[in-house]
């Protein structure tokens, strides 16, 4: 057997893996392999049968890499192919629900929506019986709510180096106070998914949308709660082949002047 061969061989592996054990058909988008049977070999050899069997990150963290690229990207028809992929890989149906919630941070309602209603066809398919938790109070103070926020953000990224000018106009004030009691206090503290898996959802949705600026922070937050270097590359690397090579190549580009500068 030829090492591209053996690639190959692994890569079907990996397909059973989605399958729970069998390759269940020919991928998200069948008839793409009647016109182009190279790219199913390549894409068999490169994607799944070396970048998914690397041992930097585990199935379940790849699994949601590859989510959080196609949520943002609203690439539907993949997404409800891996979405299905996740329950055989590892993720519990409270994991897929709650990382769905984070990346609409980073979509935007419209994707998140989708999504979730595409989760929702998966489970029903599957007779999978999912009871959402409700774990927003609507009680609480919106102070708490902020400060909460606030502390989540310190453990993650760190205090902040330098003070920061005050904002020039009463909107992005507002805009400043709203994301940090929904987005920082209200998702990133939600018990559904641990901080790592946060961050490396992060990191994965600002690389695969080409977000230079927010990237070049969470990346100083991934290695402050103990990601290596090379875990974060890897990251990178996982989403080249559904985010495109461009963005990926940036996103590394970005962590190794981050790695060298800080």
């Amino acid at each position: 057997m030829s090492e591209l061969d053996a690639r190959y061989a692994r890569g079907q592996e990996t397909r059973r893996m989605f399958g729970g054990g069998t390759i269940t058909s020919a991928g998200s988008a069948p008839g793409a392999w009647e016109v182009a049977p190279d790219l199913e070999r390549i894409l068999g050899e490169a994607l799944f049968g070396t970048i998914w069997r690397r041992d930097a990150l585990s199935p379940v963290q790849r699994e949601m890499i590859t989510l959080s690229t196609l949520i943002v990207l609203a690439r539907e028809t993949q997404l409800r192919r891996h979405l299905g992929n996740a329950l055989h890989v590892g993720l519990t149906p409270e994991q897929l629900v709650e990382l769905i919630i984070h990346d609409t941070w980073y979509g935007g309602a419209p994707a998140g929506l989708n999504a979730l209603a595409l989760c929702k066809d998966v489970f029903d398919e599957r007779g999978i019986a999912f009871t959402p938790p409700r774990i927003h109070n609507t009680t609480e103070d919106p102070d708490s709510l902020f400060e909460r926020g606030n502390q989540l953000r310190m453990q993650y990224m760190g205090p902040q180096s330098g003070a920061r000018s005050a904002p020039p106009t009463e909107a992005e004030r507002a805009f400043n106070r709203i994301t940090g009691e929904y987005y920082w206090g209200a998702t990133w503290t939600r018990p559904g998914l641990d901080l790592p898996s946060r961050c490396l959802c992060t990191l994965t949705c600002l690389a695969a949308l080409g977000r230079e600026g927010p990237l070049r922070s969470h990346i100083r937050g991934a290695l402050h709660i103990g990601f290596t270097p090379d875990q974060v590359i890897e990251v990178f690397m996982h989403l080249t082949l559904y985010g495109g090579i461009p963005f990926a190549r940036g996103a590394m580009d970005i962590a190794n002047d981050v790695f060298a500068n800080g």
